[in-house]
């Protein structure tokens, strides 16, 4: 009868082999019940000591994420591990950053830390400012939206010789000095702390309209050589005559070939900017009106601006459409029609103006 050996069954290697597997499972839980231990006393449990030198600010940009974020939390020592901090936001917490300076203190956990860069949601005051809207206007939304500015503090700082005329763009600009910042601020939907002031509104509007201009290059056709200010001037006016993107080229054209040959624009549309209306045929009498900015006696453009222009009309004036019209009408409907002599706009109001 064979003999059992066993010391050949404690020298089997596969048993070795799973006992050493056994063990390093075994560290491994340990280590991970360790980490998420860690972890969930960061996230949750830590407790700040509340001393005053203990407090870091920490400035959250426009358009940062939760990654620049936790990087800046991590070089103030606010938080131990940016990778630890982008988990806990990912799995147990919302994203959502709005841009301000706050002051926070170190082992706070990550959890209070979110808490107090969420609590500037309720600060924050979203404004949006349509296409073709006057300094007025923007004024009044302002004011109705962010209370502590006011009308006076408004026109203080965007009118003739407004604080926020010293803005570069505007110095840059080739603006008269005796005009206001109308047609300077770009219309769009904006996020403003509810103790921001008229300057650092209007200063804002104004960066947003230079970095929109930025964008189209250089002005083209016969919108060459054209200053700043004179394409501010004449897209506010493409603004308020008509609607879509392709028109407004093709209006914008036929302003600048009259531009070009010394032709009174005659737009309705500085007009009613005169007269404070909206009638899209003003009357004969209001055409007679005695003003810089009626486009009917005075030939060229306005002193300035007459609305915020958007990004369609400042594109329209900047690269047109070429075309051989010198007219145009525009319906109550809002359709367009063109002419190349003054005959042909004549049959055109009569058809279609009844």
């Amino acid at each position: 009868m064979p003999t059992y050996s066993w010391e050949k069954r404690s020298m089997n290697p596969f048993r070795g082999r799973v006992q050493i597997i056994a063990v390093m499972i075994g560290i491994v839980l340990i280590i991970v019940s360790v980490c998420v231990a860690i972890f969930v006393h960061r996230a949750w449990f830590i407790q700040p000591t509340g001393d005053v030198q203990d407090q870091s600010m920490v400035t959250i940009k426009p358009g940062e994420i939760v990654s620049g974020v936790a990087m800046v939390l991590e070089e103030a020592q606010l938080i131990d591990s940016a990778f630890a901090f982008r988990v806990y936001v990912k799995l147990f917490d919302s994203p959502k950053l709005y841009p301000g300076t706050y002051t926070l203190i170190r082992d706070s956990s990550y959890q209070d830390i979110m808490a107090v860069l969420h609590e500037i949601e309720s600060n924050v005051v979203r404004v949006t400012i349509p296409e073709g809207f006057s300094l007025a206007d923007i004024g009044e939304r302002i004011h109705t939206s962010i209370p502590s500015v006011t009308i006076e503090s408004w026109n203080s700082v965007v009118g003739v010789d407004g604080s926020a005329s010293r803005h570069p763009f505007v110095n840059e600009s080739m603006k008269p000095k005796n005009v206001d910042l109308e047609g300077y601020l770009f219309p769009d939907t904006y996020e403003f702390s509810k103790d921001a002031t008229a300057e650092q509104i209007a200063n804002s509007m104004i960066d947003t309209m230079m970095r929109r201009v930025d964008t189209l290059g250089d002005p083209t056709g016969d919108a060459a050589g054209m200053s700043i200010h004179e394409v501010l001037t004449l897209a506010s006016i493409v603004e308020k005559e008509v609607r879509t993107a392709e028109t407004m080229k093709n209006v914008a054209d036929i302003f600048l070939k009259r531009i070009a040959i010394g032709m009174a624009l005659q737009s309705d549309a500085t007009i009613n900017y005169i007269i404070d209306g909206d009638n899209p045929s003003p009357l004969y009498s209001d055409l007679e009106v005695d003003s810089p900015y009626n486009t009917y006696k005075n030939p060229g453009l306005p002193p300035g601006p007459i609305a915020a222009p958007g990004l369609n009309a400042l594109t329209a004036v900047f690269h047109p459409t070429h075309n051989d019209d010198y007219y145009f009408l525009t319906t109550d409907a809002g359709a367009i029609y063109y002419a190349k002599t003054y005959d042909q706009h004549l049959e055109n109001k009569r058809r279609y103006l009844k």
